[in-house]
């Protein structure tokens, strides 16, 4: 369970989420308000989208089981 963890660091949606508070952040720094918004707003979208993906990819492997 550790090991998938640490693998999950390398995913391209976990380096997307580091990469989109790394940029907003910094323009929260420099007072781009306006400009940090849209980016939230663009990043939010894309790591949602890849999230989704990577949900999806789990429960056709089998490896979520979801309760009803």
């Amino acid at each position: 369970m550790k090991k998938d963890r640490l693998l999950w660091f390398c995913t391209c949606t976990t380096l997307e989420l580091m990469t989109a508070t790394g940029v907003t952040a910094y323009l929260l720094y420099l007072g781009q308000t306006t400009i940090a918004l849209i980016s939230g707003i663009v990043f939010a979208k894309v790591i949602g989208f890849h999230f989704i993906i990577e949900l999806h990819e789990r429960l056709k492997k089998g490896k979520i089981i979801l309760k009803s």
